[in-house]
């Protein structure tokens, strides 16, 4: 699903969509975005924009849709989405119809990669630290 291109009268070629499109590289943000996405409905009830009933719809969806990731990461890459964003939105409007696309209000692709690269490096650290405590602990042990 391009999100850009209402002037032009032909597809893209197809070398310009392999040079545009970025879900091969933030796929990996796929768990962070739904996370992200998930608050984002929260925010959206506080302002009025969804009632509390269109949210909870909306957060079953998305956690349906990140244990669905968790269990095959793989499917993501076998759509044809331009990046990750763009895949949760459609797989949210599958789940939900047109409730799905509410949750995009107020909210910049920008917000979204800043908001998913600060979740995702969150959790990175805190693997990271997880494993330097292990190793730690391996090194006292053979130490001893």
């Amino acid at each position: 699903m391009a999100l850009w291109g209402g002037r032009f009268t032909q597809a893209a070629d197809q070398r310009f969509k392999q040079f545009n499109d970025s879900l091969r590289f933030d796929y990996r943000l796929a768990e962070q975005d739904i996370v992200g996405s998930v608050a984002w409905s929260k925010a959206l009830v506080t302002v009025g924009v969804l009632t509390a009933e269109e949210q909870a719809q909306l957060e079953e969806a998305l956690n349906v849709l990140l244990e669905d990731v968790r269990a095959r990461p793989q499917q993501i890459l076998e759509s044809d989405a331009e990046d990750i964003h763009s895949w949760v939105e459609g797989k949210l409007i599958d789940k939900v119809g047109q409730l799905g696309k509410k949750l995009h209000t107020g909210r910049s692709r920008n917000d979204q990669v800043a908001t998913d690269l600060k979740l995702w490096c969150k959790d990175t650290v805190s693997e990271l630290l997880t494993a330097n405590r292990q190793l730690q602990s391996a090194l006292v042990e053979t130490a001893q």
